[in-house]
C-alpha cells in the first residue's frame, strides 16, 4: 500500500508540473528540481540527470520525471511519474486543437502567450544556475563563497569545459552531441 501511495504522489506531483510547464523541458526543470527535493533527490543526482539527458534520447521533462520516479520508488515509480508528466500535454493539446480556430486571432490569447515567454526564459535561467552551482562549485559551497575564496569554490577544470563548450556551440556551431562526447572524454582523462 505504501508503494501505491508513493506512486500516486509521484503521479500528481508530475501532473501538476505538466499542467503549468509552459516553455518546454528546460523551463520545467526548475519546477522538477524543487519538487524532486521533496523526494530526497539531491543536487548531485539532478546534475547527474542533466549529464545523462545529454546522452539519453527523449524530452528532458519526461527523462527527469522517469529518473526521479525511479530513484524514489523504482520501476513503478518511474512509470507513475512519467505518466504524470505526459498526461497534461495529451489532455491540453487535444483541447487546444479542438478550439484553435476559434481563438487563433484572439488578442487576449496572444497577450497571455507573450507574457508567458519571458517567464519561461527565466525558469530556464533558474534551472541553468541551479545545475551550474551543483557542477561548477565544489561540494558544499555556495555562490557567495566565490567572493571570499574563489580558488576553493570553483572547479576551474569544469569551468573551462563549460566555457569551451558554450563558445564552441554558440560561436562555431559545433554539434552538441560531439561536444558532449568530447567533454565526457576530457572528464575521463583529466578530472580526478
Amino acid at each position: 500500500m505504501t508503494l501505491l501511495l508513493e506512486c500516486l504522489k509521484l503521479f500528481f506531483t508530475f501532473f501538476k508540473i505538466g499542467v503549468v510547464g509552459f516553455g518546454g523541458g528546460y523551463a520545467m526543470l526548475s519546477m522538477i528540481m524543487v519538487e524532486s527535493m521533496k523526494y530526497s533527490i539531491t543536487l548531485d543526482q539532478l546534475a547527474d540527470l542533466n549529464a545523462l539527458d545529454m546522452i539519453i534520447p527523449g524530452p528532458i521533462a519526461i527523462n527527469a520525471a522517469t529518473y526521479v520516479g525511479y530513484l524514489h520508488a523504482g520501476l513503478v515509480g518511474s512509470i507513475a511519474a512519467t505518466l504524470g508528466i505526459i498526461a497534461p500535454s495529451l489532455i491540453i493539446v487535444s483541447l487546444v486543437l479542438h478550439f484553435i480556430e476559434r481563438y487563433r486571432n484572439s488578442r487576449i490569447m496572444n497577450s497571455v502567450l507573450e507574457g508567458i515567454k519571458p517567464a519561461a526564459v527565466g525558469l530556464i535561467a533558474a534551472a541553468a544556475l541551479t545545475i551550474a552551482s551543483g557542477i561548477l562549485l565544489f561540494s558544499g559551497v555556495g555562490w557567495a563563497n566565490i567572493f571570499v575564496d574563489p580558488l576553493g569554490t570553483i572547479s576551474f577544470f569544469l569551468l573551462a569545459v563549460f566555457l569551451i563548450t558554450v563558445v564552441a556551440n554558440i560561436a562555431f556551431r559545433v554539434n552538441p552531441i560531439l561536444l558532449t562526447i568530447l567533454a565526457g572524454v576530457a572528464g575521463a582523462l583529466f578530472y580526478r
